[in-house]
């Protein structure tokens, strides 16, 4: 099997960081490999393109002005994920005001379109959770490195307390199963939430139609959102939104009552 420059970089990001599973260090260890810091090389294969990528790397830098700026906590609470625009801010807070911080900061960033609030109101992970969310997210990121249907740089991963979170972009809805079906295979992985979009566009070979198969589309998660759907997650909707009614302000989407899953490992699809 022939690895492109790309694949190599992921597997080398991949391996140091199941070398380095057991430092003190929270699910932020591996954003960095998701997100595709590896350098010029990594970043050309991502479907964001260089400008995409900078542009990404320039609302991070804001945020976290922001947040340094706002409140110096927050930073040590919350992990950020960002990929063409969509933030997602993952982590535990021992305040619920921290947490509204950090939602109504992100969305006075320059170029911010979406901001996904995943933060959990609770106390911070465990040295042994810590290292098991570094592994989880090492050996996610080995997976997809090794799959030729899967473009590893067009993905953000974290993992907070077993639960895996997925950013990005999928080139079709086979690539996007893919990833989904390594993510819930992996031991101690508790819940996979899914927010990945299928890109529409023309394929590698000049005339493959991506988000299709055979001529037929294929379902794509660009179209609007169904507040029907089943175990959809919890996003902020604006500056100020919070997940606590009871602290004011906009009120979090609940998705309605729904049949618990028969067994094995729920897979949140996107809202």
């Amino acid at each position: 099997m022939t690895l492109t420059f790309q694949r190599l970089t992921s597997l080398a990001l991949s391996l140091g960081a199941l070398a380095t599973v057991t430092a003190p260090l929270g699910g932020c260890l591996i954003a960095a490999v998701g997100a595709g810091a590896a350098g010029a090389g990594y970043t050309a294969g991502n479907e964001r393109g260089i400008g995409g990528t900078a542009t990404d790397t320039g609302i991070k830098a804001q945020i976290n002005a922001i947040w340094t700026k706002d409140n110096g906590q927050i930073t040590s609470y919350v992990d950020l994920n960002i990929f063409e625009g969509r933030v997602l801010l993952t982590g535990a807070v021992p305040d619920p005001r921290i947490r509204d911080q950090a939602v109504a900061g992100a969305w006075k960033a320059n170029g911010v379109k979406e901001v996904i609030n995943e933060i959990q109101v609770a106390q911070g992970a465990s040295f042994g959770t810590a290292a098991s969310d570094n592994w989880i997210l090492a050996r996610l990121n080995s997976d997809m490195v090794f799959d030729t249907a899967v473009r590893t740089p067009n993905y953000s991963l974290q993992c907070v307390d077993g639960t895996v979170y997925i950013l990005g972009v999928a080139r079709t809805q086979n690539e996007l199963d893919h990833v989904l079906n390594y993510a819930r295979n992996i031991p101690n992985v508790r819940q996979v939430k899914n927010y990945i979009r299928i890109r529409s566009g023309i394929g590698e070979d000049g005339g493959t139609q991506l988000g299709t198969v055979g001529g037929a589309a294929q379902p794509s998660a660009l179209s609007p959102a169904d507040p029907n759907q089943p175990g959809a997650s919890q996003r902020a909707i604006g500056p100020g939104d919070s997940r606590d009614p009871a602290l004011g302000g906009a009120q979090p989407y609940s998705p309605p009552p729904s049949a618990a899953p028969s067994g094995g490992i729920q897979v949140t699809p996107l809202q």
